[in-house]
């Protein structure tokens, strides 16, 4: 019984011996054949991402140029200055032809005739000058120092110092009637009447009711004719030159270039001349040749 039992143990341990072993390669064949799989199944490597598109360069400013560089600034325009202003009036208009009216106002520049009333040729006078887009004022006879002394009479229904004043404001207002287009008004004359206040209120005030400006010729030194006007509110200008005292051409030449310099100094003038053909004469000389000089207005222009 003893012999029995010791072999049936050496038989269950080499049993047990066995089945480790089996077990054991098993265990090393199934770790073998993973590491082959896992070999054959490695995954397939990634591709390199395509690389972005550049951007275009930025081009680098370009630098600044310093100053005193070679780069020059540009240079700020002057202002340009105006020209200075000339008001030329012709006066005694209404007694003489209306050629010679038609050739003085064919000037191609603009400026005014004064014209007298109750004259042959006065309405004619107005309206060729209106025609030709100059500015028409009445001439307003005045009593001169010396009247009714020879050369000393200013015509009819003029305005004289004993007269009272309703007839001096009716004769103001019949003198404004005659004249067709008038938008201003100047003294004929007048020496005795323009020195004197009161007179020239009672004539600027017919002048303020009909909204005229007005132009004091200062036929006499002591005139208060514009200072009447401003005083009345009355837009006025004084005369500064006269151009044809002397009917020669060159004393007339001599008046119109100290008008150009008195324009030049003061930024304006205003200068009287006459129908005479004379004048018209010089005139068509002179005005051409003192384009860009000055700049040629109305006496309304200037009055303020």
């Amino acid at each position: 019984m003893a012999r029995g039992k010791g072999k049936r143990t050496s038989t269950l341990a080499l049993l047990g011996w066995a089945t480790f072993t089996l077990l054991l390669g098993l265990g090393a064949g199934l770790m073998l054949g993973q590491q082959g799989c896992d070999r054959r199944q490695a995954p397939a490597k990634r591709e390199a991402p395509s690389p972005e598109p550049r951007k275009p360069e930025k081009k680098s400013a370009e630098p600044k140029a310093k100053p005193g560089s070679e780069v020059a600034k540009p240079q700020s325009e002057e202002p340009v200055r105006p020209l200075p202003r000339l008001a030329l009036v012709i006066d005694d208009l209404g007694y003489m032809q209306p050629e010679l009216v038609t050739r003085l106002c064919s000037l191609p520049v603009p400026f005014s005739v004064a014209v007298l009333p109750y004259q042959e040729f006065t309405r004619d006078s107005a309206d060729i000058a209106y025609r030709l887009g100059k500015e028409v004022m009445l001439h307003l006879p005045m009593e001169p120092i010396g009247y009714p002394g020879p050369g000393r009479d200013p015509g009819p229904n003029a305005i004289l110092y004993n007269l009272p004043e309703p007839e001096v404001r009716r004769r103001v207002r019949m003198a404004l009637d005659g004249i067709p287009h008038r938008v201003g008004v100047n003294n004929h004359m007048g020496s005795r009447i323009t020195p004197d206040r009161l007179r020239m209120g009672w004539v600027l005030q017919e002048l303020k009711a009909r909204k005229l400006f007005f132009v004091d010729s200062r036929t006499e030194k002591d005139s208060v004719a514009y200072d009447v006007a401003e005083q009345l509110g009355i837009p006025a200008v004084q005369r500064k030159v006269f151009l044809d005292d002397d009917k020669a051409f060159p004393e007339m030449e001599k008046q119109w270039d100290r008008a150009l310099k008195l324009a030049e100094k003061d930024g304006s003038v205003l200068i009287i001349g006459h129908i005479y053909p004379e004048t018209v004469e010089a005139l068509e000389k002179l005005v051409p040749r003192s384009k860009g000089l000055v700049r040629f207005v109305k006496a309304g222009d200037l009055a303020k």
